[in-house]
């Protein structure tokens, strides 16, 4: 364990109390984003042992065509139970006219059928429904590093409560800024939420607005 965790709680907590910066740590390349509904558990890296082969390969390709990969499940009881139908959302495009897409689905081997470089590159693939509404991704990635699920879950419930279109979700980097929430598909990024923050925050962002004070920046927008 580090002097970080065994004293102060985390590397979120030290980040916290040293005041670090967050602002322009969203990831630069991640152009589009592709998340699966995944109950779990996820393991630390990699992909769980029961998700499809084809689907994971697709998965571990994402990256290299500057698309985000993410599984995903809903901030409930039930989220950690569910069969059948599941959510695949896919989104993407220029600034100004980013899109979202959202396909139900009971066979996620449809996945393979994407054009991950027209994903990445183009408008949307006609993968699913297009969406008018925003959506929020919340890092709750425990096995990953404790701090998301120590201050990501809480807020995930916190906004679920509150009936806002949340999802619990995998690794989205800046662990030591947890807990963090991502909105799709405008790919903005927010860090140091708590119970008490996260719903002014999370309004903002479906409003396509960002809170300066929480504000990591814009992912597939370049730093220099």
């Amino acid at each position: 364990m580090s002097v970080c965790e065994s004293a102060l709680g985390g590397c979120a907590a030290l980040c916290r109390a040293l005041r670090r910066p967050m602002g322009d740590t969203a990831p630069p390349r991640a152009k589009a984003w592709l998340a699966v509904e995944h109950p779990g558990p996820w393991p630390a890296f990699g992909w769980p042992p029961d998700l499809p082969a084809g689907v994971a390969e697709v998965l571990t390709a994402a990256p290299a065509y500057a698309v985000r990969p993410q599984l995903i499940r809903r901030p409930d009881r039930d989220g950690r139970a569910v069969t059948g139908d599941r959510a695949v959302f896919v989104a993407g495009g220029p600034l100004g006219a980013r899109w979202l897409e959202r396909r139900v689905t009971g066979d996620l081997d449809d996945i393979a059928k994407l054009d991950l470089k027209a994903l990445a590159d183009g408008g949307p693939p006609g993968f699913g429904a297009l969406l008018r509404e925003r959506i929020l991704l919340v890092c709750t990635h425990g096995k990953r590093d404790v701090c998301c699920a120590r201050y990501g879950a809480p807020v995930a419930r916190e906004l679920a409560a509150r009936g806002l279109p949340v999802w619990e979700t995998t690794h989205v980097g800046g662990d030591q800024f947890a807990a963090n929430m991502v909105c799709l598909p405008d790919g903005t990024y927010h860090g140091r939420l708590d119970r008490l923050s996260a719903a002014e925050v999370a309004l903002g962002a479906l409003r396509g607005e960002v809170s300066a004070a929480h504000f990591r920046g814009r992912a597939g927008v370049s730093r220099t």
